[in-house]
């Protein structure tokens, strides 16, 4: 470091300190400016927030993400493509049902019902690992990109301008001073450093409104966001809307199954409508009290008898 250098660092701190202290009056860079920098102060806290809040969103364990991290750093140094993905609470509730389903195998029906369990949140899963692969891809990097790449190119220019800025002031104050001593006028010096904050100002503030003027691409990476959590959200109600309406045909199997009577009035509830035809369940007497037995022709779906279950099997 040349001593001109040195000279420069001490001229810059001493006017730091003249103002902090309050000694010297610093120089206004401008309103509009400062309303640039306070927007990219904003963007800046929005970004490193946003960024934690998403991913505790889709991995919510910090001591499993930081495994699932470290596996995949492993993997990448040995060359591996096979990146251990994160444990969902899902995926555990999967393998819960899976396993106490293959040990109750001597009831069929609650076996097979949890095996059902176990595939369908097995299927939530690999469609939750599908979006925060696209979350990641499609939202966090480009935030990421954009903090270190354009918000630390800006800082870089905030920072030299304010160095360019105790510099010009710095020559100032001296010339200010000398000017009732020896009526100085501005030198060549002077000029340079006036020229030199005047231009990182000026590369500092088209830097700043540069990114401002993103804001189409910042709200088409916020919709591929929701997009990723919308497109899940959706496989999920599926997913369970079809293990419901499994889950209801075994239901009815089950409740028909242990050969229940039914009375009179039991049997004229029931009516289902399917396939805009009503289908009635003929009966056969029952030589027992009175009562009739059900006989079901055909293959009945859950949603065409969900009523005639909730009467049937609450009484």
């Amino acid at each position: 470091m040349s001593f001109s250098t040195i000279k420069k660092h001490i001229a810059r701190c001493n006017q730091f300190l003249s103002e902090k202290l309050g000694a010297t009056k610093g120089m206004d860079k401008g309103p509009d400016y400062k309303q640039l920098t306070q927007l990219i102060d904003s963007y800046k806290a929005f970004y490193e927030d946003v960024q934690k809040r998403v991913i505790d969103c889709l991995e919510p364990n910090p001591n499993a993400r930081k495994r699932a991290w470290a596996s995949a750093a492993v993997n990448k140094i040995q060359g591996n493509t096979n990146n251990e993905n994160y444990p969902h609470a899902e995926g555990f509730l999967s393998d819960c049902f899976l396993e106490y389903g293959k040990q109750l195998s001597q009831q069929p029906g609650l076996s097979l019902a949890l095996i059902q369990c176990g595939e369908a949140y097995n299927k939530i899963v690999e469609s939750k690992n599908q979006s925060v692969d696209e979350t990641k891809s499609g939202y966090l990097k480009p935030i990421s990109e954009k903090l270190h790449r354009d918000i630390r190119k800006i800082s870089v220019l905030r920072r030299k301008v304010e160095n360019k800025r105790l510099t010009f002031a710095h020559r100032k104050n001296v010339l200010e001073k000398n000017a009732f001593t020896t009526n100085a006028h501005p030198d060549q010096a002077f000029e340079e450093c006036r020229i030199q904050y005047e231009d990182s100002l000026a590369a500092s503030t088209a830097a700043m409104s540069n990114f401002l003027d993103t804001e189409v691409e910042q709200i088409k990476t916020l919709s591929n966001f929701v997009n990723a959590q919308l497109s899940f959200y959706q496989d999920a109600a599926r997913i369970l809307s079809d293990l419901h309406g499994e889950l209801e045909m075994r239901l009815l199997d089950a409740c028909f199954s242990r050969n229940r009577l039914f009375s009179v009035s039991e049997i004229l509830l029931i009516t289902v409508h399917l396939n805009s035809n009503i289908l009635f369940y003929h009966a056969k007497p029952s030589l027992h009290n009175y009562k009739f037995r059900l006989s079901i022709k055909g293959r009945m779906y859950c949603a065409a008898v969900r009523s005639v279950l909730l009467y049937v099997c609450e009484t």
